[in-house]
């Protein structure tokens, strides 16, 4: 049976690569703070405070409602991110439909409490950011661009917030 847990360092390294190129796709980069393979593996990337927004009495419900459907949804595309360059790019095979079942899982909890979704809004959001993920995690320049921030993430073992956007420029080109 397939599960979400890392096999190694290196499965390890390119799930983190994989999150931090969803970070860069969803535009959410100004919320990272750093990441550090070594860590529990649900803290290996390290968000700033304002990823976990979780509302404020200053703001309208509308502009409140509208950032945890924004952390939702970047929360929701590193997670497929990191399966998809842990699959795709790393072992070179299309993800399981086991685990593209759990993703869906994942996302439908997530997206009802955090957010209120309705299934339909849910199912949709899922399918055009995993059709998306697809496309680029199949990409063979997000692939070399991939291998390399993953060999230097093993090598280096923690980034911070402006290395991993040094180290991820090319991907503003392709």
């Amino acid at each position: 049976m397939e599960t979400l847990k890392y096999k190694d360092d290196t499965d390890r390294s390119y799930g983190a690569t994989g999150m931090a190129i969803g970070l860069l796709i969803f535009d959410g980069e100004d919320m990272l703070a750093s990441i550090n393979i070594d860590g529990d593996p649900n803290d290996m990337v390290v968000m700033s405070p304002d990823f976990y927004f979780a509302g404020n009495p200053g703001v309208s419900a509308k502009t409140a409602w509208n950032q945890m459907l924004k952390n939702y949804n970047l929360g929701i595309g590193m997670l497929m991110s990191n399966l998809l360059c842990r699959h795709l790019v790393s072992a070179r095979q299309a993800l399981p439909a086991v685990l593209r079942e759990r993703l869906h899982s994942i996302a439908v909890e997530e997206g009802r409490d955090a957010c209120s979704l309705e299934d339909d809004e849910i199912d949709r959001l899922f399918e055009k950011n995993m059709s998306y993920l697809t496309k680029v995690f199949s990409h063979r320049g997000v692939q070399s661009i991939a291998h390399d921030f993953a060999a230097e993430l093993l090598s280096r073992r923690t980034l911070s917030r402006l290395d991993v956007l040094e180290q991820l420029e090319a991907l503003r080109v392709l």
